[in-house]
């Protein structure tokens, strides 16, 4: 019998399904990985913008240019989650 263009396994072999279900999952990692390291990135990002403002805190606490009670009142506000 002529196979007429199919392959040797016929129409929708297992191993067709399996590479297809195979490139999702690879597809599918490779797009949980990007967004994981946009994530990590803008966190840490956010993360130091918080600890440049707690040096400048910290700065003008000692040089006096701020009481003790505005010390605390601003660094509790910029610690916050």
């Amino acid at each position: 019998m002529w196979n007429h263009g199919l392959d040797c396994f016929g129409e929708g072999s297992p191993m067709m399904i399996g590479g297809g279900i195979l490139m999702y999952l690879f597809w599918g990692l490779v797009i949980i990985l990007i967004i994981s390291e946009i994530r990590k990135s803008y966190l840490n990002k956010k993360g130091t913008e918080a600890g440049n403002a707690i040096e400048v805190l910290r700065k003008r606490y000692s040089m006096g240019e701020i009481s003790t009670e505005e010390y605390r009142e601003r660094l509790s506000e910029l610690t916050k989650k």
